[in-house]
């Protein structure tokens, strides 16, 4: 697919992600946004990518384009990333890259990306039985994180709640 109008192409796909159409054939063309577009777009591409997680697309496609963007400098895209990795755990995918990854998520400095991960990890603890030992270690120092929202999901991925 040649893609003239990111925007509204991205519209159209959000609005059908919305409604739980099955879009995994747009994954390569997401792909190509989340590391072309401008940030809007990129952003706007991360969440797509995340919402097929969550509408439960069996596609491991998504865990690789989620992957490379942990080192995004966009806070919202870092969320969306362990967003999507939590949702993805829903649909049966997770493997030792998700948990590299929620370990640098865990560490972020912003507190949204924090919970978001932390959240994430439960999801592969609860959905897929996923556990290590040193994400463990850094859920159990997140219980003592500043944010509520950071505790909570901690414990939450602890098996606490």
């Amino acid at each position: 697919m040649i893609i003239v109008n990111g925007k509204d192409w991205l519209s159209e796909l959000e609005y059908d992600l919305q409604r739980k159409k099955d879009r995994a054939d747009a994954l390569d063309d997401l792909f190509q946004m989340t590391f072309l577009g401008e940030p809007e777009i990129r952003r706007r591409a991360a969440w797509c990518v995340a919402k097929m997680g969550q509408n439960k697309v069996s596609d491991t496609r998504i865990v690789d384009i989620l992957i490379p963007l942990t080192e995004d400098a966009d806070r919202e895209i870092r969320e969306n990333v362990a967003w999507g990795l939590g949702e993805v755990a829903g649909a049966g995918i997770g493997d030792e890259r998700c948990i590299y990854a929620l370990k640098k998520l865990a560490a972020d400095d912003r507190r949204e990306v924090r919970g978001m991960a932390a959240w994430a990890t439960g999801r592969l603890r609860n959905k897929l039985a996923v556990s290590d030992p040193g994400l463990d270690d850094i859920m159990r120092g997140l219980l003592n994180d500043d944010s509520a929202y950071v505790a909570a999901s901690a414990r939450f991925a602890l098996g606490l709640e």
